[in-house]
């Protein structure tokens, strides 16, 4: 068996000091959605003016060089005989400890990372600058971990901007610690399209996404994100160069509780123009250096109030993100590039902040901004012991970790954004709420899991037992309940009254919800393939695999569902649900029965070279066989990180030495698989064409693709 991946939020074990370039970020398009962002002149108004754009010009197109320095054995330097200047570091007072000097290392961020056990170490950092002196210090924030149990301690990554060089200090209870700390010197480089970020001025923020095509437009060159009606303006991931072939997959929440606000720390003093380089840097940071699966923050802000996507799989999702210990699953992280614990706030970006809050309030159904959400703490080490809790549904990091973030002066804003917020919800895009609200609330239809969006000629939320859906544009629009609403997509359509009946199907199709106050069932699907009707088991299962491309059927109308399914289409239906990641195959086989003009042959090695297929002990891979139910249950736990589990199944047939026993224990915990009435799981049979797609669809929900 292959050694199981990592979590996809896991750090990285620790690497030998090294450098560690990123290639040039791939770039779309500049991506601007809904409301507007300020303009460029009163933008620049705000903090200091930055020092020239690149820190080491052999890095640069948009790269960012990681270099690893452990401190153990670096120059110490007496701070007060350094020119230490004013401090605006805000962290314990470091009088006596010397710092670390790193005078031949270029850098525009920096962070630290520490091996022990006995607490985080307060870090304060400072850079040379070109011209001479030095800038102010700045503390470093303890990184949030994603709570995997294997995490490297480490602080976030600080922007100092462009220095010559850098000195560290790090105590803890007054003694110098920085002999624990390897430095992560991240140098980071432009683009000429980060200017066209920086002078953006965005639409009038009176008018919503309907009004406005070319943002409707342009907001289709991040595919991940569709156009989403009341939502702020906001510079997508395609448009501030980030690289995605850092990321790996992310996981969404069947509902958001909270909306958490931070900030990044280091130094305020960047120009508009500076954001995308600096949050290009915090992406690699969090990738490459803390092994995290994507940037850890939702969303972010610069002083400007500019507003940039953060961790992918779409903002209309309920992402999972790596920014509050044990608070992650079902809260959206906002952060504001900067230190606030002293600088003040600029008003640009409490006004893009608030703007978020409402919108993402409002878009799942939270009306009130001063509410709570019930949490069941299942971490330890947080502000909260483990059990259930009431927590505001507007927080800042501070509240549920033990961390100084957002800084003193943004915490002491959050009750007027709270307030600011409250009157955005009011006076928002409140058309699905209605509608919402009209079909029965959340005791009909359940929580919010796809935020309203356009998809097709419709205007869509998706909810965990209902869909709300208007036409584009429209006035109204409808709640539905539903059975089957996650695996509803826009061809589809909207559902169909009065359909004909006959013995609790309806002979048309599957009846897949009920139009709220008629009674009467509602008709979305139509038969794609001539021998799957609405009278078959799995037929919504099948149609919805179809729906996303991720089966086509035969050339002859037919879905064959009772046939058993190859190995070889096995793996390219989990290739096609996890988005058809390119690979470029290798010249020579991994498997003896197959050559570089096999069907399937690119996909098949892509999924041996991810750990997903081993093939057979004699070096075969088999593609043509049938594939067996327990080797599906592998090949679906291996595609979604191998994750902890255990042994006991369950199925009196698959005793814990079970080859595959694990993975059929993990199937059965999501529910991915029920087994068979007779209480067995049966994983030498062939698997058929349609309980795969049952298993598909119920796993892609589980992972949120």
């Amino acid at each position: 068996m292959l050694e199981p991946t990592r979590p996809h939020d896991a750090p990285a074990p620790h690497d030998p000091p090294r450098v560690r370039p990123t290639g040039p970020s791939r770039r779309g398009l500049l991506a601007l959605t809904a409301l507007g962002l300020p303009a460029t002149g009163a933008a620049l108004a705000v903090g200091v003016t930055a020092p020239p754009a690149h820190a080491d010009p052999a890095v640069t197109g948009g790269e960012t060089r990681i270099v690893d320095v452990p401190l153990a054995g670096t120059d110490q330097v007496d701070v007060e005989d350094a020119g230490s200047g004013p401090s605006d570091a805000g962290g314990a007072d470091a009088a006596g400890v010397p710092a670390r000097d790193l005078p031949e290392h270029t850098a525009t961020m920096v962070g630290v990372r520490w091996e022990d056990g006995r607490g985080a170490p307060a870090v304060t950092v400072r850079g040379r600058l070109a011209g001479g002196g030095w800038t102010d210090w700045h503390a470093l924030d303890p990184a949030t971990d994603p709570g995997t149990g294997d995490e490297v301690p480490a602080t976030e990554a600080g922007w100092l901007g462009p220095v010559t060089g850098v000195q560290i200090r790090a105590e803890r209870d007054g003694e110098d610690v920085a002999d624990e700390l390897t430095a992560h010197l991240l140098t980071t480089s432009p683009l000429d399209a980060d200017a066209e970020v920086g002078s953006y001025s965005g639409p009038s923020a009176s008018l919503g996404l309907e009004d406005q095509p070319m943002l409707r437009a342009a907001a289709v060159t991040n595919p991940a994100t569709p156009p989403m009606p009341g939502a702020p303006a906001f510079v997508s991931r395609a448009a501030w160069g980030a690289d995605e072939s850092l990321v790996r997959s992310t996981s969404a929440a069947d509902r958001l509780k909270a909306v958490v606000v931070h900030h990044t720390a280091g130094s305020n003093a960047y120009s508009a123009k500076d954001s995308p380089q600096l949050i290009r840097g915090i992406l690699s940071y969090h990738t490459r250096t803390l092994g995290w699966a994507d940037l850890g923050y939702n969303m972010l802000v610069d002083k400007y109030g500019q507003v940039f996507e953060g961790r992918g799989g779409g903002l209309h999702r309920n992402i999972v993100g790596a920014h509050a210990r044990g608070y992650n699953t079902g809260s959206f992280g906002i952060s504001l590039l900067g230190d606030y614990d002293v600088a003040s706030v600029p008003s640009a970006a409490q006004d893009a902040i608030t703007r978020l809050v409402g919108w993402k309030l409002l878009s799942t159904f939270t009306t009130s901004t001063h509410a709570t959400g019930t949490w069941d703490v299942t971490t330890p080490d947080t502000n909260y012991p483990i059990g259930t809790h009431e927590l505001k549904v507007v927080m800042g990091h501070r509240d549920v970790n033990v961390t100084e973030c957002p800084g003193r002066n943004l915490y002491g804003k959050l009750e007027s954004i709270r307030d600011a917020a409250q009157r955005r919800i009011d006076g928002g895009w409140r058309k699905h709420l209605g509608a919402f609200s009209r079909a029965g609330g959340g005791s009909a239809l359940g929580t919010v899991v796809r935020s309203a969006h356009i998809t097709g000629d419709l205007e869509a939320t998706v909810l965990t037992s209902g869909l709300v859906l208007s036409g584009r544009g429209a006035a109204t629009a409808t709640g539905w309940r539903s059975e089957v609403s996650r695996r509803w997509s826009a061809s589809w359509g909207r559902p169909l009254g009065n359909p004909r009946r006959e013995g609790g199907r309806t002979l048309q199709g599957f009846a897949a919800g009920q139009a709220v106050g008629s009674g009467e069932e509602a008709v979305f699907l139509k038969n794609r393939f001539r021998d799957v009707t609405g009278q078959h088991m799995y037929f919504p299962e099948i149609d919805a695999l179809a729906a996303r491309g991720i089966t086509t059927g035969w050339p002859d109308g037919t879905y064959r569902p009772l046939s058993p399914i190859q190995r070889d289409a096995m793996v390219v239906f989990v290739h096609r649900a996890l988005g058809a990641p390119a690979s470029t195959p290798p010249a020579r086989s991994p498997f003896r029965d197959m050559s570089p003009s096999t069907m399937y042959y690119e996909e098949i090695c892509w999924a041996h070279a991810q750990g997903i297929v081993e093939g057979w002990p004699d070096g075969t891979f088999r593609p043509t066989a049938s594939v067996q139910r327990g080797a599906v249950a592998a090949f679906l736990y291996r595609a979604s990180g191998s994750p902890s589990t255990g042994t006991t199944s369950g199925f009196r047939d698959v005793p814990a030495n079970h080859q595959f026993a694990r993975e059929i224990t993990w199937l059965a915990s999501t529910k991915i698989t029920t087994g068979w009435s007779d209480g067995t799981f049966r994983p030498t049979l062939p698997i058929a064409r349609d309980a795969m797609a049952a298993f598909m669809i119920r796993w892609m929900d589980h992972r949120g693709l």
